[in-house]
């Protein structure tokens, strides 16, 4: 039977192995708008002199750079997490065969988040804010130009934060996801900025009570109570009016109808007056308005969630965070594309599973997806 690869460097030299077959286990979480995170567990060994050999005397010092390339059952080696050493946890208990080392690592959004700062950016925009904050750091860029840039004179931009928050808070207001990714090959970080990614070739399908299955389960809930638009307000302190936002979301739909309507439908039969909410904090500006509340409104009409557990070796390869995915098995309603908002990746003694988190704003098929593609026909992600 095919068992997953896997190989770890610490600043660019590849343990060796008999290291790697001391990590009893890995976990990797991937998300928007997060960190990504790698834990490790490695087997203690004492030595003759008493010490131990990862913790007293080895590679994981601070600032180590740490490398995860994986591959599933079946599947293609691929980079899948490149950071730096955040945590040691030794653990140490008798017998001494059950002592180990808890490694923990963050990708480059622990260097952005390191220190606050006080900046401005000049003539800018969202979007060139966030190229300037991942340019301190030697980060590719991938990004959608936000709409409204403010001029110097009337209105400056102006950080007070530590660069990741700062960068999170950009992408929020414009109802954008930020995040970094390795390349799958080089292992390169890109820092990402730009709306979810609805409209992309989805990856294999995850299908379950139907032959081929790869789901181990999952679950859905839907929230009745997430409004249906936003609205903003504001004066234009130098233009000396009211500007104001409708939210019209312009939602790229996942299914055939938005569920947000529905669920409003379902709130004025019960008695509801409406299913409207204030955007607070908007910017007064009428580009700016009007990309804050269309962005919140998109966020919020992602009111459905699934949750389930993925085998890698019968999906022969592995899910990936921040893409779309094709769901069938689980009835009309409910099979048809879903955004994966997050996944945690975990090995435990050489078996390999997933468990993610995916989101939707309609049910129903829409007519056109491209349902029977596998993970092993499928180059790295």
């Amino acid at each position: 039977m095919a068992t997953p690869r896997f190989s770890i460097e610490i600043d660019g030299t590849r343990l060796p192995g008999a290291l790697l077959g001391r990590i009893g286990a890995l976990e990797l979480t991937e998300a928007d708008n997060a960190p990504a995170r790698l834990a490790l567990r490695i087997g203690l060994r004492q030595g003759a002199d008493g010490t131990y050999d990862v913790l007293d005397d080895g590679p994981l010092e601070p600032g180590a750079e740490i490398r995860l390339t994986l591959a599933a059952p079946g599947g293609t080696d691929q980079v899948m997490f490149s950071g730096y050493l955040s945590h040691l946890r030794p653990h140490f208990e008798e017998p001494e065969a059950n002592s180990w080392l808890e490694v923990l690592a963050a990708d480059a959004a622990m260097l952005m988040a390191a220190e606050e700062r006080v900046a401005s950016y000049r003539d800018a925009g969202d979007s060139d804010a966030a190229r300037e904050i991942a340019g301190r750091y030697g980060l590719q860029f991938e990004a959608q130009d936000t709409d409204a840039k403010l001029a110097a004179d009337d209105m400056l931009l102006i950080q007070r934060a530590d660069d990741w928050s700062f960068l999170r808070h950009l992408a929020a207001r414009n109802g954008f996801v930020t995040y970094l990714e390795p390349d799958p090959v080089s292992g390169q970080p890109t820092c990402h900025f730009h709306p979810r990614d609805l409209a992309g070739q989805p990856q294999a399908d995850l299908t379950i009570l139907r032959e081929n299955a790869n789901l181990d389960w999952i679950d859905f809930a839907a929230s009745l109570e997430r409004p249906e638009r936003r609205l903003a307000h504001g004066i234009d302190a130098v233009a000396k009016r009211m500007v104001r936002a409708d939210g019209d979301a312009q939602d790229e739909l996942l299914g055939q109808a938005l569920f947000a309507a529905e669920a409003a439908q379902g709130l004025a039969r019960a008695g509801a007056t409406g299913s409207v909410r204030f955007l607070r904090g908007a910017l007064p500006r009428d580009a700016a308005m009007g990309a804050h509340a269309r962005g919140r409104g998109v966020r919020d009409h992602l009111a459905i969630e699934a949750r389930g557990q993925l085998d890698p070796a019968r999906y022969r390869g592995l899910l990936r965070a921040h893409r779309t995915a094709l769901i069938k098995g689980v009835g009309d309603r409910l099979s048809g594309t879903w955004y994966i908002r997050e996944v945690t990746t975990e090995m435990v003694e050489g078996a390999l599973v997933q468990r993610f988190s995916a989101l939707s704003n309609a049910l129903g098929r829409r007519g056109g997806e491209s349902f029977g593609q596998s993970a092993e026909e499928e180059p790295p992600a």
